[in-house]
């Protein structure tokens, strides 16, 4: 737990510095358009950096919880628990396996749109588990990371462009 408390307090670092950036540059530039380019390159940061580097914590947590729930899913012997175990490990898998890579590949070709949507796509697969269970789950806390995760990655990629 305390490796998932230093990554949530790097991007929240991370995210209190862009809004600061952001802020300094609305009092110092009207174009709105360009006001996050232009502060980047005042300061040095680099915020494409950034978007890797947080697409790749929340692969990791993705992946984590995805081994999490499957090792639950191989010892499950309800059969409707089974199904909805199964269902979330397909859903995971889909993010680890094609979403969250080709977001990395679409930010390498800069294509922000497409890593953007990879990136708010593992959110909603992650509420489509969780939607199945009427209770908390061994693995709910997990879930709310991975999806509160997604929705930064997302939201600093769409900072990008």
């Amino acid at each position: 737990m305390n490796k998932i408390m230093s990554h949530i307090s790097t991007i929240v670092l991370l995210l209190s510095l862009i809004v600061s950036f952001t802020t300094q540059s609305l009092s110092l530039s009207v174009e709105k358009d360009d006001l996050i380019p232009k502060n980047i390159k005042k300061t040095g940061f680099d915020l494409k950096g950034l978007a890797l580097i947080s697409v790749e914590i929340l692969q990791e947590h993705a992946n984590d919880t995805l081994t999490f729930i499957v090792d639950l899913y191989r010892n499950v012997t309800d059969p409707s628990l089974s199904r909805f175990y199964g269902s979330c490990v397909e859903n995971y898998g889909a993010s680890v396996e094609r979403f969250l890579p080709e977001a990395v590949k679409a930010l390498g070709s800069k294509d922000y749109v497409t890593a953007k949507n990879d990136a708010a796509a593992v959110a909603s697969y992650v509420d489509a588990c969780d939607q199945q269970f009427s209770e908390k789950t061994p693995f709910s806390d997990r879930n709310k990371l991975v999806h509160d995760l997604s929705v930064v990655v997302s939201s600093i990629i769409g900072l990008l462009g």
